[in-house]
C-alpha cells in the first residue's frame, strides 16, 4: 500500500528533523543558534508502531507457516540493518566524537537488534525501535502459531490491561516486571494494537462497532498510562489512519512520496549517528548550522537511497525467492503446520 509507505517515509523524516534540530542542540550543541527545531518529530516512531501493527496483521493472516514469516522479517530488517551497522561503524570510529565509540561487546550485541534488553548501548540512538518491533513480531507469531489471531480482540483487551496496570503502577512508584513490561512493550502495545484494529476496519466485511470501541479503548488507556503528550499524539495517530482507511489519503501516492516511502527503513537507519557526526564536523570547519543540517540531510538520502537498491531490495528479493524455491520444496517438515496442529490440540482438549 503505496499510502503506507509514504506515512512511514514522512514519519522517518520527521524523526530525521527532530534529531537533526532539537535533539542534536540537546546533546550536542549547534555553535550558533540554528534558530527553529521540530520537537513533533520525536513522536513519529509513535505512528511506525500503528502501521507495523496494520502490516503484521495482514502478513499474518496470507501466512501459510511460521517460518514463513520469520523468513519474510528477517529479509525484510536483518540484511538492511547490519549493512547500515557496518556503515555506521565505519564513519563512527573514524569521524565520530569519542562518545559514540561503543566498545566490542556493545556492538556485537548491536548485531541481535534486542541490544538494550542486553545491557548493551545502541551505536545509534535511533535503534531501540528496532528492538519494540522485534518483540511486537516475536508475540504475533506466537499468537498465530496459537491459531489464536481470529480472537485478537480478546488479545488486545488484555493488552490494555497489562498497560494500564503498568501505567499505574509506575505513576504510583510501585515494581512492576520488567520482563513482562519488555517482553510484552507495555509501554508501546495500544499503538501497535490500534493499527491491527485498523486493518480489520479497512479489510474484514461486516460491522466494526467493536473495532472502533476499542480504539477509543486504547486511547483511554494511553490517556491514563502515559504522558499526557501521547494521548494528543494517540488522537493524531488515529485521524491519520482514519483519512488512510476512508480514502483521503491518496495524494500520498505522488512519485516523490513514494520514494520517501520506498526508502524510509535505510533512511531510518542511518540518519542519526552518521548525521551527528557531518553536522558536527561540518560546524566546527565554519560552515553555518542549517547549511550543515541541509548539507547531512542530503548525504544521509544519498547513502539511503544506495543502501535499498543496493542491498535492502536485493537482499529481499533474493532471500525470499530462495526460500520459496530452494529450500521449502525440499524441507521434511514443510506439510506440517504449526497452527492448524495447536488449534487441533486446543479443540479436542475443550
Amino acid at each position: 500500500m503505496v499510502e503506507l509507505d509514504a506515512l512511514r517515509g514522512l514519519a522517518a523524516l520527521a524523526v530525521v528533523a527532530f534529531h537533526y534540530t532539537t535533539h542534536y542542540q540537546a546533546m550536542i550543541g549547534h555553535t550558533r543558534p540554528l534558530g527553529f527545531g521540530f520537537p513533533p518529530g520525536n513522536y513519529g516512531v509513535q505512528l511506525f508502531f500503528l502501521i507495523s501493527g496494520f502490516v503484521i496483521f495482514m502478513t499474518l493472516e496470507r501466512t501459510r507457516t511460521a517460518m514463513d514469516f520469520v523468513v519474510s522479517r528477517f529479509s525484510r530488517l536483518f540484511p538492511a540493518y547490519w549493512s547500515a551497522m557496518a556503515i555506521t561503524a565505519a564513519v563512527v570510529y573514524t569521524l565520530g566524537m569519542p562518545e559514540q565509540k561503543l566498545p566490542l561487546r556493545d556492538l556485537l550485541l548491536d548485531l541481535t537488534m534486542v541490544q538494550e534488553v542486553l545491557g548493551a548501548e545502541h551505536l545509534d540512538g535511533s535503534y531501540w525501535t528496532l528492538g519494540v518491533e522485534l518483540f511486537f513480531y516475536a508475540q504475533m507469531l506466537g499468537w498465530f502459531m496459537l491459531g489464536l489471531l481470529p480472537r485478537i480482540r480478546f488479545i488486545i483487551v488484555g493488552w490494555l490491561l497489562l498497560a494500564v496496570a503498568y501505567g499505574l503502577a509506575r505513576k504510583a512508584g510501585l515494581h512492576f516486571s520488567y520482563s513482562v513490561r519488555e517482553a510484552l512493550i507495555l509501554q508501546h502495545i495500544p499503538f501497535f494494537a490500534m493499527g491491527i484494529l485498523f486493518y480489520r476496519i479497512h479489510s474484514h466485511a461486516g460491522s466494526h462497532r467493536a473495532d472502533a470501541i476499542l480504539i477509543g479503548l486504547c486511547l483511554a488507556t494511553i490517556g491514563i498510562a502515559y504522558a499526557p503528550v501521547y494521548l494528543v499524539v494517540g488522537s493524531a495517530c488515529v485521524a491519520v489512519f482514519w483519512l488512510f482507511i476512508t480514502g483521503r489519503l491518496a495524494w500520498l501516492r505522488a512519485a516523490p512520496l513514494a520514494y520517501l516511502g520506498t526508502i524510509s527503513y535505510s533512511l531510518y537507519l542511518l540518519h542519526q549517528a552518521i548525521g551527528f557526526v557531518l553536522i558536527h564536523r561540518m560546524e566546527r570547519n565554519g560552515i553555518a548550522p542549517l547549511a550543515a543540517v541541509v548539507i547531512a540531510i542530503g548525504a544521509i538520502f544519498i547513502l539511503a537511497t544506495a543502501l535499498t537498491y543496493l542491498v535492502e531490495r536485493p537482499a529481499l528479493r533474493w532471500i525470499r525467492s530462495t526460500w520459496r524455491q530452494h529450500i521449502v520444496p525440499h524441507a521434511w517438515w514443510r506439510g506440517w503446520i504449526l497452527p492448524d496442529r495447536v488449534t487441533r490440540f486446543l479443540k479436542y482438549f475443550g
